[in-house]
C-alpha cells in the first residue's frame, strides 16, 4: 500500500520575518512529538502517513520529488510545479495566506487550506488588553516610568463606551465576546451586515464612514485581501475622534 507523504516545513526565525525572533520559532514549530500526538488521534489513518520533519530549505527539493502534503507556512513557490509533481494539498498553520499571493504558482488541482479560528483565543486576548490599555493610558504611563516621572493618569471603566470592530471573524468575534461583557457598546462590520454575539448593532464595510465618528475605539482584525487594502485610509482616519484609540 503507498503511503501519504507529508512534509513538514518548519522555519528558523530571521529579523524582519516570520518567525521574528526565538520565541516565535518555538510556538511555531511542529516537533515529532506534536505530529505524532496529533497524528495518534486518529488511528485508523495513523499507518497511511508517512512524514518528514524538516528546517527550510534543508531538505526541501529532494523531499517534496514525492510529497502528496505540505505542511508549514513559509515556502518557495518559484517552481513548486516541478519540484513536487505529486503535491496535491498544502495546509498553512495561519490564518492568513496573503504573503503566498499571488497565486499563480498553484496547480488547478491543488488544495491551499489554512487555520482560520486557531489564533481565536490569543487574537481575543490580546485585542481585549491592547483596548483596556489604551482606556487606561497604559502607553502613556510606560513612557512616564522610563523617564523616571511619576504622573497620576485616572481612566475610566470601558463600560459604555464604544469600540467599532472591523472584522467579526474568528479573531475579532473573540475579542467582541470579552469586551462586550464588560459593558463595552460593540458596533460591528463586516461583508454581510451578519449579526454577531456581543454587538449591538452590526454593519457592511460600505456603511463604516456612518460609525468611524462615534468610535472611541478601531478594532482591525480582517485579513489582508483586495477588498481591505486601503480600507481605513486617511479619509477614514480624519473621520475619526482625535483621542480614537487604534489597534
Amino acid at each position: 500500500m503507498n503511503k501519504i507523504k507529508i512534509h513538514i516545513r518548519n522555519n528558523h526565525w530571521k529579523e524582519g520575518f516570520l518567525p521574528c525572533d526565538e520565541e516565535g520559532e518555538k510556538n511555531n514549530t511542529i516537533t515529532k512529538q506534536e505530529f505524532e500526538k496529533g497524528l495518534s488521534q486518529y488511528p485508523e489513518i495513523k499507518d497511511k502517513i508517512e512524514y518528514l520533519t524538516d528546517w527550510d530549505d534543508d531538505n526541501f527539493k529532494s523531499s517534496m520529488k514525492s510529497a502528496d502534503v505540505l505542511l508549514g507556512w513559509q515556502f518557495p513557490t518559484d517552481n513548486l510545479k516541478d519540484i513536487a509533481p505529486n503535491l496535491k494539498w498544502i495546509h498553512v498553520i495561519s490564518a492568513g495566506v496573503n504573503h503566498l499571493s499571488p497565486f499563480n504558482w498553484m496547480k488547478e488541482d491543488l488544495v491551499l487550506t489554512n487555520s482560520s479560528g486557531v489564533h481565536a483565543k490569543k487574537a481575543g486576548e490580546f485585542g481585549l488588553m491592547s483596548i483596556l490599555m489604551l482606556q487606561n493610558h497604559m502607553t502613556r504611563l510606560i513612557t512616564h516610568q522610563k523617564n523616571k516621572e511619576f504622573v497620576s493618569l485616572m481612566g475610566k471603566p470601558i463600560e459604555g463606551r464604544t469600540v467599532v470592530a472591523v472584522g467579526t471573524g474568528s479573531l475579532g468575534g473573540s475579542m467582541i465576546k470579552h469586551i462586550s461583557k464588560l459593558g463595552a457598546n460593540v458596533i460591528g462590520v463586516n461583508r454581510k451586515g451578519k449579526t454577531v454575539e456581543g454587538c449591538s448593532k452590526v454593519i457592511t464595510f460600505d456603511k463604516i464612514d456612518e460609525v468611524l465618528p462615534i468610535a472611541d475605539f478601531l478594532y482591525l482584525a480582517v485579513p489582508e485581501t483586495e477588498e481591505t487594502k486601503g480600507l481605513i485610509n486617511k479619509e477614514r482616519l480624519d473621520k475619526l475622534k482625535k483621542t480614537c484609540g487604534i489597534v
